[in-house]
């Protein structure tokens, strides 16, 4: 009897937990481009290219969002860039710059909890889940963060804040740029069912290209145009296991309660 009973408690700490988890995921707009309009006044307001010189076999490593409306991104090729946008200003990166601009943003991120993960220079998640006990409360305390990163920076950063890393990752990416959006646990289904199949994370081009030769358009499930082959592909996109509920194996949205907040934080 006492087993049980102690089993129910486990139990109930780990909805618990799951329930009121708050991650946040915070991506800096544009970082490197936005920095040398920063730096640079004369460059604001103007497409801006950071990366290799379009006269040789250099890449884009990112774009202004100026440049970014003539369908300019990062990892193409440089001379493809130029051809796409010609009065674009090609800079080369100053990484010595962006990791120190990083390091303050990383420290402004670590004010508000110790569990930060960053992904690079220029994102990073945050379990704020000891910190708040709603999602409403989460997001002003990301609004607090996106506001402090902009008076000690002067840079902009959009979030995205969910009960899981999956979800706070695509919100984030949902109003660029300098946005905030939120997906409660109810929200979710309905916004991955909405989502194109492109902007599931982790989901390229090549990929995206053959999930919609298979009927794939969208995270819907359950649609009888599609065969078993492509409900299988979809599920494993969702849920990053095939043969699972949509949604049960998103990073953080089911964790062991008896694993410690670092260990439930880990990446998926």
């Amino acid at each position: 009897m006492e087993m049980k009973q102690d089993v129910k408690r486990r139990e109930a700490m780990r909805n618990m937990y799951e329930r009121t988890r708050a991650i946040l995921h915070l991506d800096l707009d544009a970082f490197y481009a936005s920095i040398e309009q920063r730096d640079h006044p004369e460059y604001r307001g103007k497409p801006v290219i950071v990366g290799g010189s379009p006269d040789r076999r250099g890449v884009v490593a990112t774009a202004s969002y100026e440049a970014r409306k003539y369908g300019v991104h990062s990892a193409m090729p440089s001379r493809t860039a130029y051809r796409l946008c010609p009065q674009a200003i090609f800079l080369p990166a100053r990484f010595e710059v962006y990791r120190a601009v990083s390091h303050e943003i990383m420290a402004i991120f670590r004010q508000q909890t110790a569990l930060v993960e960053p992904l690079s220079l220029d994102e990073a998640y945050l379990d704020v889940t000891a910190s708040v006990r709603t999602l409403e409360e989460a997001a002003r305390l990301a609004q607090e963060i996106k506001r402090q990163i902009w008076e000690q920076t002067r840079l902009t950063a959009s979030a995205g804040l969910s009960y899981c890393k999956f979800l706070a990752k695509i919100a984030s990416d949902a109003h660029k740029p300098n946005g905030l959006t939120i997906i409660s646990q109810d929200e979710a289904p309905a916004f991955l069912e909405a989502l194109p199949i492109e902007k599931f994370f982790g989901v390229g081009k090549v990929t995206a290209v053959k999930l919609r030769e298979l009927g794939i358009q969208t995270g819907r499930t359950g649609d009888r145009r599609q065969d078993a082959d492509a409900q299988g592909a979809l599920e494993h996109v969702r849920t990053g296991h095939p043969g699972r509920q949509p949604t049960a194996g998103l990073p953080g949205v089911r964790g062991d309660a008896a694993r410690s907040a670092r260990a439930a934080f880990r990446t998926g």
